[in-house]
């Protein structure tokens, strides 16, 4: 599940492609006290041969959807959705701001957590709020 193809297997895997699957997922990790790593694309990322002995989640939700606000475009994506697709639907629809960041690999979902930036731009300027699943 690595972009490198290459470390061994999880104990346990979820592909969530709902927000009920991915709560369902912690409830079951958090109930047998199974360690917890969230996958998003896969990119940057090493695992070893011998595996994850917990529950490794990956979190597909995708969709993504715009509104016009004022002066603003708002962007509404899903965590699972490649960071640089959406990009490209921002530039598609003359919305600048992350377009610098295109060419990152990774999920939309993974920008917040890894603090994504590139050349003297990061995304916080341009992402106005999120909503996490606890």
């Amino acid at each position: 599940m690595t972009t490198l193809h290459v470390g061994g297997p999880a104990r346990y895997f979820v592909d969530a492609q709902t927000e009920t699957e991915v709560r369902d997922a912690l409830d079951y990790a958090a109930q047998r006290r199974l360690p917890l790593f969230v996958l998003g694309g896969g990119s940057n990322l090493l695992v070893a041969d011998e595996g994850w002995p917990g529950l490794v989640l990956k979190i597909s939700l995708l969709g993504v959807e715009f509104e016009f606000e004022k002066d603003n475009t708002l962007f509404y994506a899903g965590a699972g959705e490649g960071w640089d697709d959406l990009v490209a639907m921002t530039v598609s629809k003359n919305c600048g701001g992350i377009e610098c960041m295109s060419g990152i690999p990774g999920t939309v979902g993974g920008t917040p957590v890894q603090n994504v930036g590139a050349v003297r731009k990061s995304r916080k300027p341009s992402q106005k709020s999120g909503r996490w699943i606890l």
